[in-house]
């Protein structure tokens, strides 16, 4: 049956391992189940929208929906509002937390006008007001990353987005993560480049070159940043030293947090071409889309030069590697 277990921890860190353990689309009847772990539930937002998509699709294809090992443990997913999306009651008994200045609950979103909700709660919710380099980075990757699913995902339910502010350990960061189980890069690139249709690895490196999406109406961009929204969202990522993650298919790409800040000052249009990345083959395939970006808030300085900086050098397409400062 179509099963998603969540381990003691899901965090950018250990991604990969919590995707290859899991089965998510076993065909099957009856019941689809989430299962957390026994004793220790530790989830960052990646896990989280990745599990509301889940659920989506499961209820979408007619299976009824059950956790296991609910409790004390399960009360951040619950504060995080992953059980009224999945539609299982939820009941921790203890006191609602105040989300603002923590985070974002996980929001579906399929309109524009949910995305432009979603933006005006970031604000809000994670007290940025004082830290408008920051608020200006997660506003951007939010925005852009949703407009890129309403476009291309295809997906009857839209999009699961959900964001933490991360202040009592280091590094102090933003992550932010949207998931879908729409029909994926490669099928939406394969239209415009047939090879990608069939090779997940390839579809996702050139998801990620500025321009290249572009080249389809709709496709992870907008007329006004030439289809280089996930580009310009990995930049931001790299450019504050913090993780950038993308799943499509059977593929993944991870961009490590850098290790010094002069790892953090080279743009590289290629993904592939990163020092610092990893590269994933799964024999599970993910069916949509999963992107999470990891903003370190200590990091970044003049946003906005550093963000026209970017989009200056996208219509060139230069394979050459350019030095930047954003810190």
């Amino acid at each position: 049956m179509p099963r998603l277990v969540i381990p003691n921890s899901v965090a950018l860190q250990n991604v990969r391992a919590f995707i290859a353990r899991n089965r998510p689309f076993d065909p099957d009847s009856g019941q689809a189940v989430l299962e957390f772990h026994p004793q220790w539930v530790y989830m960052e937002p990646v896990a989280l929208a990745m599990a509301a998509a889940w659920g989506a699709w499961a209820r979408r294809q007619g299976y009824s929906l059950r956790a296991e090992n609910l409790g004390r443990k399960t009360a951040y997913a619950g504060r995080m509002r992953l059980f009224e999306h999945l539609g299982i009651p939820f009941d921790a008994g203890l006191e609602e937390k105040e989300a603002a200045g923590r985070f974002v609950p996980l929001t579906q979103v399929t309109s524009s006008i949910h995305v432009r909700r979603v933006i005006a709660d970031i604000s809000a919710l994670l007290h940025l007001q004082e830290d408008p380099e920051t608020l200006s980075a997660v506003q951007y990757c939010v925005s852009e990353l949703l407009r890129n699913v309403l476009e291309h995902s295809g997906s009857e339910d839209g999009a699961f987005v959900c964001a933490h502010r991360y202040t009592t350990s280091e590094p102090h960061r933003v992550t932010i993560a949207v998931a879908d189980c729409g029909q994926g890069i490669a099928s939406h690139l394969g239209r415009v480049y047939p090879a990608a249709s069939s090779d997940d690895v390839a579809a996702l490196g050139l998801a990620m070159r500025p321009g290249i999406t572009g080249a389809v109406a709709g496709l992870y961009g907008t007329p006004d940043n030439a289809g280089a929204g996930l580009f310009i969202t990995r930049s931001i990522a790299k450019g504050s030293g913090g993780y950038f993650f993308l799943m499509s298919g059977n593929a993944a790409y991870r961009l490590r947090r850098a290790k010094t800040d002069d790892e953090m000052t080279e743009l590289i249009p290629d993904a592939y071409d990163e020092p610092r990345h990893d590269r994933y083959v799964f024999d599970i395939p993910w069916k949509g889309t999963v992107v999470s970006a990891e903003i370190r808030t200590e990091k970044i300085h003049d946003y906005n030069g550093f963000f026209q900086w970017i989009f200056r050098s996208v219509p060139r397409r230069e394979t050459r590697r350019r030095r930047i400062r954003f810190t």
